[in-house]
């Protein structure tokens, strides 16, 4: 593998960590990433939090930067089960939400198989972070050139051209903490929406932009409707998340089905859409295995003949073809606990549609 260490045949070859300095989640997400301060406090305390607290407690993280990257996943992978041991509440959650989604198209026998695979893509999504946070920039470069497929970022180019910035809308799925700096070490203009907990945290994930050149929309500092038209103006990419459940603004008048619940859309893409002007990209990095990847990019238009004919506006086309990226591949999604707390009347039961992008992208069997 280019710029790291090969490691032993048999385990993932991910490179050796380099620390970078960033303590906390060096992870740029839309609106609401979470970076809290983690030092002085109890595994008691961090467990109590959420997933992302405990795994990034101060000794976690220590241990994690002394091992190989390998032997770093397999103790995420125990970390996690230990958490979902004590946290049997939140385990439950996501347990019975992916029940009542899936109860009416997969048997017994495929809805455990795919709780399974679920907590293990928990699992692999904070590796992931881990492996963006401190892992050295050349390496996270070496990496992604060696193990990213991405034919179509002429989709990207082309929106570019126009010069009304693109609006690129992911969602909390595969390897998407990685899509940002993957763009940014390509040379595109990237500006992601991001929330600290603290001044020192913040001043840390700074620094970290500007070594990868990203420029931060301080959610806590700016007008965030502003500053993303700012942006967008610049002929810059500014991220933003559609399955960011908790901070959605749903529609009184806009609803459609969105895994199996009636919900109101999100009006926030269509705001920032509208105001701006800007061009609509979708994108997702689907996560083959640790090691492969494929980075999945759909324009505005392919995402409006996807939909069905019926919808009226860019937030619900983009929320349809992200449903039917979750229906086929389920244990790519992270949003199911929160999902859990959607509030919406059960719908007519929904026969997941095959995206075309997807039947080449078999899942390879992984470590975890």
């Amino acid at each position: 593998m280019r710029g790291g260490e090969a490691s032993e045949p048999g385990t993932n070859r991910f490179i050796r960590p380099t620390p970078v300095g960033v303590k906390g989640q060096g992870v740029f997400k839309t609106f609401t990433t979470e970076i809290s301060s983690r030092h002085g406090r109890g595994p008691k305390k961090d467990m109590g939090t959420n997933l992302s607290a405990f795994l990034q407690w101060q000794p976690n993280v220590s241990l994690i930067q002394k091992m190989g990257w390998p032997l770093a996943f397999k103790y995420v992978s125990f970390l996690g089960s230990l958490y979902y041991f004590f946290r049997a509440e939140e385990k439950r959650k996501i347990i019975e939400t992916i029940h009542k989604t899936f109860s009416g198209t997969k048997d017994s026998g495929e809805i455990r198989t795919t709780i399974r695979a679920v907590f293990r893509g928990i699992l692999q999504h904070y590796c992931e972070k881990l492996f963006n946070a401190y892992e050295s920039v050349g390496n996270l470069k070496a990496f992604f050139d060696q193990n990213i497929e991405a034919p179509s970022l002429h989709k990207i180019d082309d929106a570019l051209k126009q010069n009304k910035g693109i609006l690129f809308v992911t969602g909390h799925f595969g390897g998407i903490e990685y899509i940002p700096i993957f763009l940014s070490l390509r040379g595109y203009p990237i500006s992601v929406i991001v929330k600290c907990a603290t001044d020192q945290l913040k001043e840390r994930l700074h620094e970290r932009a500007k070594e990868l050149a990203i420029r931060v929309i301080d959610a806590d500092r700016e007008h965030i409707l502003g500053s993303v038209i700012r942006d967008l103006r610049e002929n810059r990419v500014v991220f933003i998340e559609c399955d960011e459940i908790e901070e959605w603004r749903p529609s009184k008048a806009e609803r459609i089905s969105f895994l199996g619940k009636t919900i109101g859309v999100d009006k926030t893409i269509n705001l920032i859409q509208r105001r701006s002007g800007a061009q609509v990209v979708f994108g997702l990095l689907h996560r083959v295995s640790l090691e492969k990847y494929s980075f999945i990019v759909e324009s505005y238009r392919d995402v409006m003949e996807k939909g069905p004919v019926s919808l009226s506006s860019i937030g619900a086309g983009l929320l349809k073809v992200f449903e039917q990226y979750v229906w086929e591949h389920p244990d790519r999604w992270y949003q199911w606990k929160k999902f859990s707390d959607v509030a919406g009347p059960s719908s007519v039961s929904w026969q997941p549609a095959g995206s075309p992008s997807l039947p080449a992208l078999r899942t390879a069997p992984s470590p975890f």
